[in-house]
């Protein structure tokens, strides 16, 4: 292990890894290299850092007190906590990354839960190409890549959207910036496309324990 170190470094290349990933544009999946190197650096200074993270703690403590709210409202009759707590979780993350909510009651987008759920799903989806590339066309006989199809630009239409809203020079200004502000600003500094973004979204609703803690 310490003499072939930066064999181990990448990860495995997966089918729908790479498509959900705007090929392997993001953090998590990015091999590792001078790309992955900067993307790290970006997460360390820009996103992750212990002064952004605790920025977030009012999110925190205003959704765990609506939570709090909704349980003893529903006092009179049996509560899903885990429902609950998948709520709880989603809404910190959808706050703390593009500024508002997208899930709960009053949803502006009421397949949010559908979309990434499925997108999930799509992570660990088997496929034959994965295994044995030679029998790749069998992934499309039996439907799993027009699936994943479906899911990519049902969810590259909702990163557009969220981008699109916060470009929009109308939009009110928030006192604390979210993690797509943080990405618009720093774009033109690191010749980033929509696709740098929108890989860079993934991982953060993918991989929330990057960031609620």
């Amino acid at each position: 292990m310490k003499y072939q170190d930066l064999e181990f470094y990448s990860r495995p290349s997966f089918f729908s890894q790479k498509r959900l990933s705007y090929n392997f544009l993001d953090i998590a999946f990015a091999p590792y290299g001078e790309y992955w190197r900067e993307m790290r650096k970006l997460s360390i200074v820009e996103l992750f850092s212990t002064k952004r993270t605790r920025s977030f703690r009012f999110i925190q403590e205003e959704e765990v007190a609506r939570m709090i709210t909704s349980i003893s409202k529903s006092s009179s009759k049996p509560i899903n906590l885990s429902d609950m707590l998948m709520t709880l979780a989603s809404n910190i993350i959808c706050r703390a990354a593009f500024g508002k909510h997208y899930t709960g009651e009053g949803s502006e987008m009421g397949d949010f839960n559908r979309v990434f759920g499925e997108t999930q799903a799509m992570f660990v989806a088997f496929f034959m190409a994965d295994f044995i590339p030679w029998l790749g066309w069998i992934d499309k006989i039996n439907g799993q890549r027009a699936r994943l199809e479906k899911n990519f630009y049902e969810l590259d239409d909702f990163y557009e959207r969220v981008i699109q809203e916060h470009l929009d020079p109308k939009r009110d200004k928030l006192d604390q910036e979210d993690f797509v502000d943080v990405l618009t600003h720093v774009q033109k500094d690191l010749k980033f496309t929509r696709d740098h973004i929108k890989a860079i979204l993934m991982v953060v609703y993918q991989y929330p324990h990057l960031f609620i803690t």
